[in-house]
């Protein structure tokens, strides 16, 4: 083969340009007559209706000009630490980081830090100063964050410069245990941790797994993340943002990029544009089946390439079997492999913001930051993502949401393979989920207000079960 010579100047003249309006006349010709905005439109479900392409000339109608979300493409690798008790708990968290985790999330369904000494043998022979370290909902409070603080003393590091989060979001979670905390024990709490580390946390992922829309998920973190900056405004530089990430591919990019601009917006009301948000993703668990469960790799490693595109901080990929097994080794192997895969071989985390400049993420992003900032300020003008729980707004707009997804996959509108298409021949029967309540607060204090509580979306278990 001849050799190329790159020194030439390159060019496409021999590939001669095609209008916009020839290549639509083209399709409606194939179409015989009918318009491709409305027969080929992808009504996704998710509160935008994207056409099937994109050009040049539509970036024009974006109401911000396109520009990077992120100037670094890099994640942290959060391992899910799930045993039940101190010891396992810091085995399991040491095999992680020895396998290529930099991060740990402990997730236990029960507090066992119950003392300094226990956070101490959690911790025991982990650097903590070089990872990242989420604690889940359940050992989420102000006295593990002045034990942390007091570890940091004895082991002479600058607490300012670990990177701890506390998954600590009464807002979120109430719609999960039907108990939602006063205002002012909300504001006591949140003051009682303390501005060492990150414990303010807006987590979506409550919203996502009970079958609410991308748009309304961007809209609800807009509005409980405003409604802490109501109470504190410095706040601000302690907020995380948790996301679960889904299988609408592109729509997952355009939503963490979307969600990166919205939240900016409302930073500027403040005056504190300068902050950039903290997210996190977790893959989801309402699309995870469990009669067809090595489907749930394929599902799980699009989920993280869409977060990690969309420019988060940190990802958990969560077991393929999470729902219905315990942890044999194997799983959890897969899914860390999975986000390694996706950073040392496929580049990932190589690239500032690759969707940037692409017609279609731009134009994705662009209409899910319009669609989800409507609802925002819908819910403001209800007075705030709180009393929009406690009138029940919030949970009319997830059941509405959750009923139509099942709908789709029950009439079989929308494909799950291996649930409503294409099943084994063998069906496992599912179990159901078990769902973690907050447990920040005493579900039982005289100052909660019993609400309407959202539960899980499982498609599975409820196709199953002929509910819909």
């Amino acid at each position: 083969m001849e050799n190329s010579d790159f020194k030439k100047a390159l060019h496409f003249d021999e590939f001669p340009s095609i209008s916009t309006e020839e290549w639509e006349a083209i399709i409606e010709k194939d179409l015989k007559g009918k318009d491709y905005k409305d027969v080929l439109r992808w009504k996704s479900g998710e509160g935008i209706n994207p056409l099937p392409f994109y050009r040049e000339e539509h970036l024009r109608d974006l109401s911000i000009s396109p520009e990077p979300i992120t100037n670094h493409g890099s994640w942290n690798v959060m391992e899910p630490v799930e045993s039940s008790s101190v010891p396992e708990a810091n085995k399991e968290a040491l095999h992680a980081l020895e396998n290529g985790a930099s991060g740990l999330y402990f997730c236990p369904d029960s507090n066992y830090l119950k003392s300094l000494e226990n956070l101490r043998n959690l911790l025991e022979d982990i650097q903590i100063e070089l990872i990242s370290i989420r604690f889940g909902s359940s050992v989420s409070s102000p006295s593990i964050a002045q034990w942390v603080k007091e570890i940091c003393s004895e082991r002479k590091l600058n607490e300012d410069e670990l990177s701890v989060c506390f998954n600590f979001d009464p807002l979120s979670y109430a719609t999960l245990s039907g108990k939602l905390a006063s205002e002012s024990t909300i504001e006591e709490t949140l003051n009682a941790f303390g501005d060492a580390f990150s414990c303010c946390t807006i987590d979506s992922s409550v919203f996502a797994n009970s079958g609410a829309t991308i748009v309304q998920q961007l809209a609800f973190s807009l509005a409980a993340g405003n409604e802490y900056l109501g109470i504190d405004s410095k706040l601000a530089g302690s907020m995380n943002f948790n996301f679960a990430t889904g299988p609408n591919y592109f729509l997952e990019i355009a939503k963490f990029r979307a969600f990166k601009r919205t939240w900016r917006q409302v930073l500027d009301e403040y005056g504190l544009n300068t902050i950039n948000p903290s997210t996190h993703a977790e893959t989801n668990f309402w699309n995870k089946s469990q009669s067809d469960a090595h489907n749930n790799m394929l599902r799980t490693t699009t989920e993280a390439m869409s977060a990690a595109i969309g420019g988060c901080n940190s990802i958990t990929v969560h077991r393929y079997d999470e729902h219905f097994s315990e942890d044999s080794g194997f799983s959890s192997r897969i899914a860390r492999n999975i986000q390694l895969i996706l950073q040392e071989e496929a580049y990932l985390n190589k690239v500032a913001d690759p969707g940037a400049g692409s017609y279609y993420i731009e134009m994705l992003t662009d209409s899910m930051a319009q669609k989800s900032w409507e609802l925002f300020q819908q819910i403001e003008s209800k007075g705030g993502f709180y009393e929009a729980l406690k009138s029940g707004f919030i949970q009319e707009l997830v059941t509405a949401s959750r009923k139509e997804k099942l709908e789709a996959y029950k009439e079989k509108k929308k494909v799950m393979v291996g649930v409503n298409k294409y099943q084994p021949e063998e069906q496992i029967q599912n179990l159901e989920f078990n769902i973690q309540n907050f447990v920040g607060f005493d579900p039982d204090m005289k100052e909660s207000i019993t609400i309407d509580s959202i539960s899980l979306l499982n498609i599975e278990a409820e196709l199953k079960n002929g509910e819909g």
